[in-house]
């Protein structure tokens, strides 16, 4: 399992700033600093959800039990911030 908490201040569609915390994937809750800023100033859709999750995940190191966990982040990400961004 994974979790996301994401905060996003959306002003007229528009992403003014956002902040995404994930959890589930290593020993400790982790900020995705990198996604956030590839997201604030873009629109509020998926398309940029998904572009923002995968960089959230691109340098995820797996092993043999847990190489589902980076995909099953992108999608947690990405269900956050639709539930919340619309």
């Amino acid at each position: 399992m994974t979790s996301a908490a994401v905060a996003p201040e959306i002003d007229n569609g528009s992403i003014r700033n956002v902040r995404i915390a994930v959890g589930g994937v290593g020993t400790n809750l982790w900020r995705a600093l990198e996604a956030e800023q590839e997201l604030i100033g873009k629109k509020a859709n998926e398309e940029n959800y998904r572009a923002a999750a995968s960089i959230a995940v691109k340098n995820a190191k797996t092993h043999q039990y847990n190489a589902f966990k980076p995909e099953l982040s992108k999608r947690t990400i990405i269900q956050a911030l639709q539930n919340i961004g619309g």
